[in-house]
């Protein structure tokens, strides 16, 4: 089994059609796993074509934080700034 927490942050209107930016936190890790839980949903990632997403110039799946435990059993944190091109995506 996979679980995925999500919460909607804000929706956005662009050519007539709406999208959801959503927070998603895997709780466990699993192949395709926000890719498959939103297509599940009837609410896939947008130019996410595999799943059934609306084409689009990128995939529009972004990790802002991943938090790992590397091989010497250390944990990491790796940050990143969301891309410009999320604010207006190119559809």
């Amino acid at each position: 089994s996979a679980v995925t927490e999500y919460k909607t942050l804000k929706n956005l209107q662009i050519n007539e059609k709406v999208f959801s930016v959503v927070e998603l936190k895997p709780t466990t890790g699993r192949t395709h796993q926000l890719r498959v839980h939103l297509a599940h949903q009837k609410h896939p990632i947008l130019g996410d074509s595999f799943y059934g997403g609306k084409q689009a110039n990128r995939l529009y799946l972004h990790a802002e934080q991943l938090e790992l435990t590397l091989p010497n059993k250390e944990r990491q944190v790796f940050k990143s700034r969301l891309p410009k091109d999320f604010k207006a995506p190119q559809l």
